[in-house]
């Protein structure tokens, strides 16, 4: 029987790499990692190791993953990502701490960019957060991207700025929506609905970055796994 749930980018690795299409899993497995390597570099962090060995365990586990065709194995019933890399790095993590082979400081493999002294202020802005709520906070984040991106390429970068406050994904107080109307030369009115718009906008693109980290993602698991997210996030405030 053919699914009827769309291809995630979860699926996508997994159909490639189970015959043998590796551009075709590395472009949507580099996104993956673009995205989720931070949860699990602050795992690796809270886990004991220290930013070099985080970094060196978080890189190689990224770049081992196509060729072990890991998702191509993964149980089925393992219905969220993060769940099942999770319990990957954490193996891997051990066996990283183990290992007396580790790799030479600074010829490591790099799969993807990464900031060293970024993560570590990141880390230290948040040293309490467990990696649901990194990984929840990565997943708002890479939607605000998309928004971010969907409405440059509108040439409506201006709106964005201005409205980005709104949706609660910064710190502090929004701005007044009148001055913001002024700002922007909208009545109340139009400011109002423009900003109707921008949240819903925000949403589908939050609930479709839920939907790319789930195997299977009906609406029902996208709304178990938003709750469940905000809910991680709301106890972490």
């Amino acid at each position: 029987m053919t699914s009827s749930f769309p291809a995630t980018r979860w699926s996508i690795i997994a159909a490639a790499g189970a015959v043998g299409e590796k551009s075709t899993a590395q472009k949507a497995l580099a996104e993956l990692c673009r995205v989720y390597w931070f949860p699990l570099y602050t795992f690796a962090r809270r886990k004991g190791l220290g930013p070099e060995d985080a970094e060196d365990a978080t890189q190689t586990f990224f770049a081992s993953i196509l060729e072990s065709e890991f998702f191509a194995s993964a149980d089925a019933s393992v219905g969220r990502l993060r769940t099942f890399l999770l319990g990957a790095f954490s193996k891997r993590i051990v066996d990283f701490q183990r290992s007396a082979s580790r790799l030479k400081r600074g010829g490591g493999v790099e799969f993807i960019p990464f900031d060293l002294a970024d993560a570590e202020q990141r880390l230290e802005a948040a040293p309490t957060r467990d990696f649901d709520a990194d990984w929840a906070a990565a997943l708002i984040e890479s939607a605000v991207r998309k928004l971010e991106a969907d409405y440059a390429e509108s040439g409506r970068s201006e709106i964005f700025t201005a409205l980005l406050p709104y949706l609660g994904t910064t710190a502090g107080e929004p701005p007044d929506q009148a001055q913001i109307a002024t700002t922007l030369g909208m009545s109340h009115v139009a400011l109002r609905q423009t900003l109707l718009r921008f949240r819903d906008r925000f949403r589908t693109a939050l609930r479709a970055q839920i939907a790319d980290t789930l195997r299977e993602p009906s609406e029902t698991a996208i709304d178990d796994e938003l709750r469940t997210l905000s809910a991680v996030l709301s106890a972490g405030n």
